[in-house]
């Protein structure tokens, strides 16, 4: 048997259930059978469907992401729970056979049901700060991740940098951030004269830019090599070998191409090769 179409009047009455997705099958069914044949206009069904993405987008503009208490994830999962045991243990209705049709509910047997079933303005909120919740605790999670493996790249840069400074006769530079500008880092200088960086908190690159680290012994500089820097600031970088010696400048410029022959860009970091501590004993 075909199941009544609802009137435009009945479908309004379930349009905030609709968009929330808190309808049984068939009354979902209904109304979107409604909506598919009733020129009328539904404006209310557009603006209520805009509510949640909306609240979502307002919450994840946030730019500090802050990890929810443990003890908020607890209430609302323990009122979804017993949110969902009520709905369980209810009475239940007296129903025609599982083979027999079921007509679609009267407009007098959805307001009597509606009083069981629909959800109050805080529970609804409540859910909809369980999502929130669940997205934010989600956005902090990928957030630390993303710091946790920046300290792990920078702690590797730095053993690579130990791990030359302990080798005979090496030297040592800290490379101190430049007036204006950003990044730090330290460094060591290698038998060869190649210098072994561990950088940080340098800018990103982009377009055809690079960061050039230069040996400049008097007013001679030297470019021993070119690199680029991603998003993380964090930079291992081995220049190639040559003459390094005590009190010799190390600089990273950021050129606005790699190849130069002499810095045009600004000088980032700096610092002078020191000699290796005395041997003990």
């Amino acid at each position: 048997m075909t199941e009544p179409r609802l009137s435009h009047e009945e479908a309004m009455d379930l349009a905030a259930l609709y968009v929330l997705g808190a309808l049984t099958p068939g009354e979902e069914a209904a109304v979107r059978d409604h909506l598919g044949t009733c020129s009328l206009s539904h404006a209310e069904i557009d603006e209520l469907g805009g509510v949640v993405p909306a609240l979502i987008e307002a919450e994840l503009a946030e730019t500090d992401l802050v990890e929810p208490p443990a003890s908020l994830r607890d209430r609302i999962m323990a009122a979804a729970a017993a949110d969902l045991d009520t709905g369980r243990t209810a009475p239940a209705q007296a129903t025609a056979p599982r083979a027999a049709p079921v007509a679609f509910p009267s407009a007098a047997e959805r307001t009597a049901r509606a009083g069981r079933r629909r959800t109050s303005p805080f529970d609804w909120a409540l859910r909809i700060a369980a999502v929130l919740a669940i997205v934010v605790s989600g956005a902090y999670a990928l957030n630390v991740q993303a710091q946790l493996d920046q300290a792990r790249q920078f702690d590797q840069a730095v053993a690579a940098v130990v791990q030359a400074g302990s080798q005979p006769n090496a030297k040592t530079v800290v490379l101190a951030t430049q007036t204006g500008q950003r990044g730090a880092g330290i460094g060591a200088v290698q038998a060869d004269g190649s210098v072994v960086l561990a950088l940080r908190d340098l800018a990103a690159t982009s377009g055809e830019q690079s960061y050039t680290a230069w040996v400049i012994v008097g007013n001679n500089p030297v470019n021993v090599g070119d690199f680029r820097v991603d998003a993380s600031g964090i930079r291992s970088f081995t220049t190639k070998a040559g003459d390094t010696p005590v009190g010799a400048v190390i600089a990273v410029t950021l050129e606005a191409q790699a190849g130069n022959t002499a810095p045009a860009g600004p000088i980032v970091v700096a610092g002078q090769a020191a000699a290796p501590p005395p041997s003990s004993g």
